[in-house]
């Protein structure tokens, strides 16, 4: 989504030369990679479409994801994206030329590019990651990833584990257990889980969502919705008090097994991980033939997987809903700034960035939903969109200007990311181990803050943060 709009915005300011290198063979992004059963995003739809191309053609309040990547294309073909796109193609490098204030860039299939400005719109669920696990790869049944299905395989009356219980693994779960003989749910950790506020839409909300102002009016609405969700991250807050509660009412009225109930109890605060928002991942885990599994996992075997208690679960398919590396950001590839400094090396410590943006020592790169710009209760496409804005804005002032480059001043990039660390410190996030956080501890992936707070902060670039060349 992030490079779509990237790329629409820079049509808009006028800016026709240049090219999308997309390493899937489709357009799609996240929604590419995650075609697994089930998969649909967790925000209402109105807010996961770009302000400037609503969708009336959504038919439920929360989009599948085959509707997500219909909608992708269609905003691409609308706007005269897709003769830019060249899918099929990974960047392995980029290597910032000081001399001649270009990017030198290099694809797998051994392409050489030059561009004066690298946009980064991989954003922090584009590397699949398979769980740490002795004998993995000895396994002889059919393995599957949340992020790489085979939709060739057929799960019907088969012995299945599945390996996650955060968001992915709620959704694809249930038509899991609808198929499967046996289904194995291993869990590290119990999540909070809401209920999900979802129904189909009539052909009388297609029709209203054809008028500008009810579509404004609804997209409103959840915004409003969802960053009141937000002051339940916060202590003492009504929302929070509102959202336990409901979490609890929810947990007790659709697993009546009181040990059952007693295992899907978080030991964390509300908050900590991200939310779940389901209406039937609980119940599946109560059905007779399905098994939540608590003991940590030993090993995995050739046909099963051995836990902690020495008990070894036969299995015809092992599924690995572990999601995404949100921490090794752009690991694949090698990003060298001035000096020869690698972004590998910057980021040491973990990934940080400008208000997730740019990042000092690396001119005239920008990053779409880089470090610290996620966020736990409502769409990205907020993010997304000042982001494109921003990133366009400095683009212009360079072209303007006469310059070759502009580069963030490291004293700004520190100050800033002390800053927001310090906001960080002691907030929920920091309460348990989750994909928001590195080893060390470090909340890498949210911003800490209302979505309003970043797009005001965003708006209009400071340049006297910069410096030119």
């Amino acid at each position: 989504m992030s490079g779509l709009c990237i790329a629409i915005a820079l049509k808009k300011a006028g800016l026709h030369d240049f090219v999308i290198l997309e390493k899937s063979p489709g357009l799609g992004g996240t929604w590419w990679d995650n075609t697994y059963p089930g998969a649909q995003v967790d925000v209402p739809a109105p807010l996961y479409s770009f302000s400037f191309a609503p969708n009336p053609q959504w038919t439920r309040r929360f989009a599948t994801a085959p509707e997500i990547q219909a909608y992708m294309r269609r905003v691409a073909q609308q706007h005269g994206i897709t003769p830019h796109i060249r899918c099929g193609t990974q960047l392995t490098e980029a290597h910032f030329d000081e001399t001649s204030g270009h990017w030198q860039l290099a694809t797998a299939a051994g392409q050489r590019l030059r561009a004066r400005f690298f946009v980064c719109s991989t954003g922090p669920l584009s590397q699949a990651r398979f769980p740490d696990i002795p004998g993995l790869d000895d396994f002889k049944g059919q393995l599957l990833h949340s992020a790489r299905w085979d939709h060739g395989v057929d799960l019907s009356g088969q012995r299945v584990a599945v390996i996650g219980t955060g968001s992915t693994a709620s959704q694809l779960v249930p038509p899991i257990a609808a198929q499967a003989a046996q289904l194995h749910v291993f869990q590290r950790t119990a999540n909070w889980v809401l209920p999900r506020l979802d129904r189909r839409y009539n052909a009388l909300d297609r029709l209203l969502a054809h008028l500008p102002p009810y579509a404004k009016a609804v997209r409103g609405f959840w915004y409003r919705v969802l960053e009141w969700g937000r002051k339940g991250f916060d202590e003492g807050t009504a929302a929070r008090r509102g959202m336990l509660k409901t979490a609890a009412m929810h947990l007790q009225r659709q697993v009546p097994d009181a040990a059952l109930r007693k295992k899907l109890t978080p030991p964390y605060p509300l908050g900590c991980k991200r939310l779940i928002y389901s209406n039937e991942y609980l119940p599946a885990l109560a059905r007779p033939h399905c098994e939540l599994v608590t003991e940590a996992i030993s090993r995995i075997t050739p046909h099963g997987i051995v836990t902690a208690d020495g008990r070894e679960r036969a299995i015809d398919a092992l599924v690995c809903a572990t999601g995404f590396d949100t921490v090794q950001l752009l690991s694949t590839i090698t990003v060298t700034g001035r000096g020869g400094r690698t972004l590998r090396e910057a980021w040491a410590q973990g990934p940080e960035a400008y208000f997730g943006i740019t990042v000092a020592g690396f001119p005239n790169l920008f990053l779409m939903l880089g470090p610290n710009t996620a966020t736990g209760h409502t769409s990205t496409l907020l993010y997304i969109e000042p982001e494109a804005a921003y990133a366009v804005a400095c683009m212009q002032r360079v072209l303007a200007g006469g310059e070759r480059w502009l580069d963030l001043k490291p004293e700004v990039f520190r100050a800033h990311n002390d800053a927001l660390q310090a906001r960080l410190n002691g907030s929920v996030w920091t309460s348990c181990r989750s994909w928001y956080r590195t080893e060390a501890g470090k909340v890498v992936a949210l911003w800490p803050g209302f979505t309003g707070e970043y797009q005001r902060a965003i708006a209009q670039p400071d340049f006297a943060s910069y410096r030119f060349g």
